[in-house]
């Protein structure tokens, strides 16, 4: 597979773990059930909205506005251990900083597809501490 404008091959964001269960216990660690369930439900909201903005800013060809998008969607994906989309929303932003949108449009879609399993994931961890 050749890499994606230098960053790296979509294989090897393949061979990573999707997520990291580590992050959950630091943030119940750090804030209890609550404050878990409560970031869970702010990811699970704001993705769509941050994939739809990154969408946006691919088709109006504004590589500032995919920045941004990909960044907020890096951050979040972080820390609540979706490691995958967190490494792939990087990659995008990093293209998309130096003002490209080359291949960027594909990490966008592996980002949507990533998605669903993320979200089944989260709401699975926030059942499991629900009272």
């Amino acid at each position: 597979m050749t890499p994606l404008s230098g960053f790296g091959t979509a294989a090897e964001h393949d061979e990573l773990p999707s997520t990291d269960p580590g992050a959950l216990d630091r943030l119940r660690r750090f804030g209890g059930n609550k404050l878990l369930s409560e970031m869970i439900s702010l990811f699970t909201t704001a993705v769509p909205e941050r994939l739809g903005a990154a969408r946006a800013g691919l088709q109006a060809g504004d590589a500032r506005v995919t920045e941004l998008a990909l960044h907020s969607l890096k951050s979040s994906s972080a820390q609540l251990g979706a490691l995958r989309m967190q490494r792939l929303s990087e990659e995008g932003e990093l293209i998309a900083r130096t003002g490209s949108l080359v291949g960027v449009d594909l990490l966008v879609t592996q980002l949507e597809s990533e998605y669903p399993s993320v979200q089944a994931w989260l709401e699975r961890a926030r059942t499991a501490v629900s009272p």
